[in-house]
């Protein structure tokens, strides 16, 4: 059994490893661990990639986000907006701040913030909005600036999971006022330990975010503000300096990945896979899928060496943590937290792994009589074997029936006791009742476009529900038969 690791930050670095050995070396033997020239670098050299006229490190993204709007001056009667399926640092930077958090529904196909909501949720007393580029993904930049722009309204970016993502070839933190990042081991730059940072093109509020993320002072023990200790750390500054020079290549692999997934799930119907904006380049920090079927789906790809996680399985409104706000108006949000999957994601990740973990996931809905042909648009036969085509099955031969004469007419037992077989209903309908060794009964019926998967070892019975019925048959073993047909191609020349 193969093992599909989610994440394997050992594989990430080996581009690199001497070279920041070497960097951490320098500032073993130089004792320069707080405050380096190396952090300035890295900052200067981020902002010039993101685009930013300033960019400042801190200790961490939670940091980032809390420090960004205590650099606000907001009221304690002050409200700000935050979608509802984000991570929890997002919101703890508005109430941590003793401000008023405002939970957003999100869009329930996208999982971005829904814009409909976002203006219904506005009001008199809200000063700010924080828009999360969640998964690597980017929203509709255009309509959320406009609608910070017509309310007057202040635009944070939180950037913890795209670094590098775009609309419209500009890179995300740029459309507000501030841009917050996380640098954790596992984001798509990441450090070798906590690490964020803030982007901004406003002199004024930089000054201010600097003196707040070290004790409120510029000079020390001149304390202006009421800040924090918020550095970011030589090493963490030395590795992500360097790692940045890779982020480029890392995320045009994730997209291929990504691509990769697409390919071969899009042809289950039970599976929403992620919906990209046509002006936006994502850089998917993760692959996340939903499906009703979530928790057991993730518990058979565990038994086939594959982990996946769930970002998030609880949503901010049913934390206890936020409970008692009673929030409204975010059914999306708590309705899509029990179906997100996140399959393994990362550069290094090989396209024989991608195909391997498709296949189990198209295996359990095989093997579960839950995989939906999904509907043909022609009624020619090769645009049902388009379709077929797309299920994972190791079909050595098939052959058709289409000489069901008799309505209800019933078709007696069938030993199937030496292969696994697929009947796929070409047209029409029928009853099949199941049965294995255990003398189990399952019955099932199955209309046009279906199909009913058949284990070894299991006897067959079926009744034929309505005239013209026509079945194809696939199986995974080959049968000296003059009436099995062993490719597609021969079928479609009868």
């Amino acid at each position: 059994m193969k093992k599909i690791n989610f994440l394997d930050l050992r594989k990430n670095i080996n581009c690199c490893r001497d070279e920041i050995k070497q960097k951490i070396n320098n500032i073993i033997d130089n004792t320069s661990f707080i405050g380096g020239s190396q952090i300035k670098e890295f900052e200067d050299n981020f902002s010039k990639y993101s685009g930013f006229d300033y960019f400042i490190g801190c200790a961490n993204g939670t940091d980032a986000l809390e420090i960004a709007v205590q650099s606000l001056d907001l009221n304690a009667e002050d409200e700000i907006i935050v979608q509802g399926n984000t991570y929890i640092a997002t919101c703890l930077s508005v109430t941590n701040n003793n401000l008023n958090l405002v939970l957003c529904d999100i869009d329930k196909n996208t999982n971005m913030i829904c814009l409909n909501d976002l203006k219904n949720k506005i009001t008199k007393k809200t000063k700010a909005i924080i828009v999360v580029h969640l998964y690597g993904l980017v929203p509709n930049m255009e309509e959320i600036v406009s609608i910070c722009d017509e309310n007057n309204l202040i635009l944070i970016e939180d950037c913890a999971q795209a670094h590098g993502a775009k609309w419209k070839d500009k890179c995300v933190g740029n459309f507000g006022k501030l841009a917050c990042f996380s640098f954790y081991p596992g984001k798509n730059l990441g450090a070798f330990g906590d690490a964020g940072g803030i982007g901004t093109n406003d002199i004024v509020i930089q000054e201010k975010i600097r003196k707040i993320a070290n004790l409120g002072c510029k000079i020390k023990y001149h304390h202006e503000l009421i800040g924090r200790n918020s550095r970011m750390d030589t090493i963490q500054a030395v590795v992500l300096d360097t790692k940045l020079k890779y982020l480029e290549k890392n995320n045009e692999l994730r997209r291929r990945n990504a691509q990769l997934y697409i390919d071969n799930l899009k042809d289950i119907e039970n599976i929403e896979l992620p919906m990209i904006e046509t002006n936006s380049l994502p850089v998917f920090h993760l692959f996340v899928i939903m499906t009703e079927h979530r928790d057991e789906l993730q518990k058979y790809l565990e038994t086939k060496g594959i982990t996946t996680l769930i970002h998030y399985p609880i949503s901010i409104p049913e934390t206890d943590a936020y409970k008692k706000n009673n929030f409204i108006h975010i059914q999306n949000c708590i309705t899509n937290s029990k179906k997100i999957l996140s399959l393994p994601m990362y550069p290094e990740l090989e396209k024989e792994e991608i195909l391997y973990v498709c296949k189990n996931i198209n295996q359990y809905f095989l093997e579960n009589n839950l995989l939906k042909i999904k509907s043909i648009k022609t009624n020619n036969k090769s645009g049902i074997l388009n379709c077929i085509n797309h299920v994972e099955f190791d079909m050595k031969r098939f052959f058709y029936i289409d000489d069901f004469d008799v309505i209800n007419k019933d078709r007696g037992f069938h030993a199937n006791k030496n292969c696994d077989e697929i009947l796929f209903i070409v047209n029409g309908f029928i009853h099949i009742k199941l049965i294995n060794k255990k003398n189990e009964v399952v019955e099932k019926k199955f209309y046009k476009n279906e199909y009913c998967y058949i284990k070894s070892n299991t006897w067959l019975e079926f009744k034929i529900l309505e005239k013209e019925t026509k079945i194809i048959v696939l199986a995974n073993e080959t049968l000296s038969n003059t009436h099995s047909i062993y490719n597609f191609d021969e079928f479609l020349r009868i």
